[in-house]
């Protein structure tokens, strides 16, 4: 698994869980729990971060996006 792969899957998590616990479709934590696991997957998303670029590319300026090559196929 990559670290893109993992990084939406904790943001699929950390927007689910509290939506389940806000609308109060689930037994199995209540708000106080929720806030913790979103506590403790927001913290794993920096840890990993830390790892994967280092504390200096967490900063870094991000390279710009390139636009997507026209439909037919000439320059911009």
């Amino acid at each position: 698994m990559n670290t893109n792969l993992l990084h939406n899957l904790i943001n699929t998590l950390i927007t689910a869980i509290p939506a389940l616990a806000l609308f109060d479709w689930t037994p199995f934590f209540s708000e106080a729990t929720s806030l913790k696991i979103v506590g403790v997957l927001g913290l794993g998303k920096i840890m990993i971060n830390a790892v994967r670029d280092g504390p200096g590319g967490m900063v870094r300026p991000q390279p710009p996006v390139e636009p997507p090559p026209s439909p037919d196929g000439g320059p911009q």
